[in-house]
């Protein structure tokens, strides 16, 4: 496959934390089950705990989405649907045993294999334009940032536990921007905080909805990363390695 090389108008980019640079969806997976078998009456085995802890995950992130539920929220009623007859879970119960859940999830944090060469790669370009620009050539800077449907101070601790921030790169999490992705208006804010138009800055991402189709909303270019994923796909430049991005 040949490398997909950066738009030439291309004055940001964003790029997505969980799939993209952090493992997610491994730790979450591992985690569920060796924290669910702790459980008093849990019967499931590691895939049917993993597949249901993703599902009620998803319907409750969806609330959030929706304006229904704050972050802290919906984390408490995941757990409360998830952990057997846990409906009645006082909020500071409900945090305990999230907190319990994130404590092994955290230990399972790993960045992909392609990540370290891709950020040195992506940060010697930023550096590069921005000495360019101070010394007054034509090349504009290059502004960089993730952007991530999550919590900063989570989102942070994640990157920094994988070697994966870096420094000067701003955070945009949607916790803390007040939309989440594919909402168009994160896209658009993150846009404005980096002092940029939507076309010229570049999404990348895995999530065929949150990223490809809300960045493709506000008329952002956009790169689908793939991982082995089969699942849907749209007409956008798409890789299955951060490797074959070059800048």
């Amino acid at each position: 496959m040949s490398p997909l090389r950066l738009p030439p108008p291309t004055r940001a980019v964003l790029v997505d934390i969980d799939g993209v640079l952090v493992d997610h969806r491994r730790a979450s997976d591992r985690a569920s089950y060796l924290w669910a078998s702790g459980l008093e009456g849990w019967e499931l085995g590691p895939r049917e705990t993993a597949e249901l802890w993703e599902a009620i995950d998803r319907r409750h992130f969806a609330r959030y989405q929706a304006g229904e539920l704050d972050f802290s929220g919906q984390l408490r009623e995941r757990v409360r649907e998830f952990v057997p007859g846990g409906s009645a879970l006082s909020d500071a119960e409900a945090d305990a045993h999230m907190a319990a859940y994130r404590a092994i999830y955290r230990r399972l944090w790993r960045a992909y294999d392609d990540v370290a060469s891709f950020l040195a790669r992506l940060e010697a370009l930023r550096a590069a334009r921005e000495q360019a620009a101070a010394a007054g050539g034509p090349a504009a800077p290059l502004a960089v940032a993730y952007l991530t449907n999550g919590d900063a101070p989570s989102q942070e601790e994640k990157l920094a536990a994988v070697g994966a921030r870096v420094a000067g790169w701003e955070m945009l999490a949607s916790a803390q921007m007040g939309a989440t992705k594919p909402d168009p208006a994160i896209f658009s804010t993150a846009c404005a905080r980096l002092g940029v138009a939507p076309a010229e800055a570049l999404m990348i991402g895995d999530d065929v909805g949150a990223d490809v189709d809300g960045a493709l909303a506000v008329g952002m270019p956009v790169v689908h990363l793939r991982r082995g994923d089969q699942g849907p796909s749209r007409a956008v430049p798409t890789v299955t390695s951060l490797d074959e991005i070059e800048f």
